[in-house]
């Protein structure tokens, strides 16, 4: 999901025909397990879905399955006793629910293929529900089931639903969970909370009105105009864990080919200008992350605008297809459009990440958030640095600058004795994006300065080339890192991923002939101090953090001038950087040049 600023208190996201043959852009790659053919029909006026829907589920595992369970997303939109809105309070990430316009989801029959009646019973708030089978699957056997449901779209809220005549139509049919351990992992849907499910394919059939354009995961195959007023239009998409799709009178689209696939910006006519950065923005991160990780193995990525009024389905990601809207997260509407706050930028490239984590490798996003957001995020903090600066990638106004890193520095400051691992639902809305986005980016970034970026790279390409398309968890992550960098890296998971480790190094004494540095906290990371004599002269002096504190000596040289610990700032832990360095001689340079920025700041 899109990432958050809480310490500003707003979020950053303002972010029934057959498959088709496979492409050769995409041979398939992982057996599906649960594949979905859907018809359905849109009431525009009504905001009202009719559905049929038939599964196709193949038991992966060597356990009989004796039930199914549904998620039923939609439901958490019914009335404030829903588990989501009672820890939402009701609003998500600063966009309320709206009570009059409520969302809902009802199956209203259920059977096998053989005609074979299922009695769906309602679990836990009514988000998930059970099916208790005459037989259990066995291990490889397929089976297939029809469902027949409809639902009420709420006004646009928490990723899914409409704003006059835009609609996005986002977990809204019922979905299996995943059977794993023996027992389904799915769980009632939570305010931070967001997905988990199989991979398969889907063939998705749109009715709808004549003048309304479409965009949906995968790509569309077909589309009749039935001469009645309505339409009805055909997706496929294979090798995916979900399918949306959004329809609107108002829009058009721009396509730009980026290594073979083409890249889709489907905006809003108000939102022209932002045509040439969406799709600047979409080609740097499809060719990055390509570069970096893997190659994206689908034909087409979609990058979908929303109406201002509609930014709560703004920044959200989907298999092929992301959500951005193009307020800024700041704020700062007039430096957005004019491209010195890079909201826009930040939310694609960020929400694009997410096709590589959360749509290919597929973490559990809701057991275990901080690998898809951090790994997402981390990703697109290394975009952001290398298309406009590490200290002006999100924020550059003059005198008003900063970066995207820095902003996740600011957030981690405030909560920094956070382990990182845990359920969605075990944090608050403040420690949520800490834990899952603010301190994986420091983290990772920091990994990176001590394993060196070709080392970090091939970690990250290596585990993903090993787990596209098979959901990893933590272990799987560490197992990988540490066989790739051949190194014990405790330090990062024991003492970051499942710790609430800290570290401050300071230059603790500076005089004429020695330099004290000192490591408080409980992580140790190797890092240098850089001493620089009165001749002109310095040294380098490695440091692994043992002892505590350490003396470095000089007898024989010039006096010391100044010292720094980690003088290129690789530890982004830090927790205190003023403390950092230390000089024998006033700065008298640096100190009138930073008096005058801070002048010319308070005049402007």
């Amino acid at each position: 999901m899109k990432p958050k600023l809480a310490l500003l208190c707003l979020p950053l996201a303002l972010l029934v025909c057959a498959l088709v043959a496979p492409s050769p852009a995409h041979a398939s790659r992982t057996p599906p397990i649960a594949s979905y053919t859907i018809a359905v029909t849109l009431d525009a006026d009504a905001k009202t879905l009719t559905a049929h829907q038939t599964l196709t589920y193949t038991n992966p595992t060597d356990t009989p399955i004796p039930d199914l369970v549904f998620h039923l997303y939609l439901n958490a939109f019914r009335d404030e006793t829903s588990l989501f809105l009672q820890e939402a309070g009701p609003q998500h990430r600063g966009f309320f629910w709206d009570a009059a316009h409520p969302g809902w989801i009802e199956v209203t029959d259920l059977r096998l293929a053989d005609g074979t009646p299922l009695t769906l019973e309602p679990l836990e708030d009514g988000t998930l529900a059970r099916a208790e089978l005459p037989t259990p699957i066995r291990p490889g056997e397929t089976i297939d089931l029809a469902l027949d449901f409809r639902a009420q779209l709420p006004r646009v809220f928490a990723r899914t639903g409409y704003a006059d005549d835009f609609f996005l139509v986002g977990q809204w049919f019922p979905k299996l969970g995943v059977w794993e351990d023996g027992a389904w992992n799915a769980h009632p849907f939570h305010a931070n909370a967001e997905f988990y499910a199989d991979f398969g394919t889907y063939d998705v059939a749109i009715t709808l009105p004549a003048d309304y354009v479409t965009a949906g995961t995968g790509t569309r195959t077909a589309g009749t105009d039935h001469g009645n007023g309505t339409q009805t239009v055909h997706y496929a998409a294979e090798d995916v864990i979900d399918f949306v799709w959004a329809a609107s009178p108002h829009f058009r689209e721009a396509v730009r080919t980026v290594d073979g696939v083409d890249v889709a910006y489907v905006y809003l006519p108000e939102h022209r200008w932002a045509v040439d950065r969406a799709l600047d923005a979409a080609e740097a991160a499809v060719s990055h992350y390509g570069r970096w990780y893997g190659p994206y193995p689908y034909p087409r990525l979609t990058v979908l605008d929303v109406p201002d009024n509609a930014q709560a389905a703004g920044g959200m990601e989907y298999p092929t297809l992301v959500t951005a809207g193009t307020a800024s997260a700041l704020g700062l509407n007039p430096l957005a459009r004019g491209g010195l706050d890079r909201s826009l930028e930040a939310v694609i490239i960020h929400e694009i990440g997410h096709q590589w984590w959360q749509s290919m490798v597929a973490f559990n996003e809701a057991e275990e958030p901080w690998l898809d957001e951090g790994f997402t995020d981390y990703s697109t903090t290394r975009v952001m640095n290398a298309l406009y600066g590490t200290h002006t990638s999100f924020l550059d106004a003059g005198n008003l600058e900063f970066g995207y890193r820095d902003l996740h520095r600011a957030m981690y400051l405030t909560g920094p004795r956070l382990p990182m691992i845990g359920p969605a639902w075990s944090f608050d809305m403040l420690n949520y994006s800490i834990a899952t986005y603010s301190k994986p980016v420091l983290s990772f970034s920091t990994l990176e300065a001590v394993l060196g970026e070709a080392a970090m790279l091939e970690v990250m390409r290596t585990f993903f080339t090993r787990y596209q398309f098979a959901h990893p968890d933590t272990q799987d992550f560490r197992a990988v890192a540490e066989e790739v960098s051949a190194q014990d890296l405790g330090w990062f998971f024991d003492g970051l991923v499942y710790g609430d480790g800290v570290i401050n190094v300071a230059i603790t004494a500076l005089d004429a002939h020695s330099v004290t540095v000192a490591r408080q906290g409980d992580l140790r990371l190797p890092t240098e101090v850089r001493v620089t004599f009165d001749d002109g002269s310095s040294v380098i002096e490695p440091w692994d953090g043992e002892p505590r504190e350490v003396t470095f000596t000089y007898p024989d040289r010039a006096p010391i001038q100044s010292a720094q610990v980690d003088p290129d700032g690789d530890l982004l832990l830090d927790l205190v950087w003023s403390d950092n360095g230390r000089t024998r001689r006033p700065d008298l340079v640096s100190w009138l040049a930073v008096v005058t920025r801070l002048l010319g700041r308070f005049q402007n």
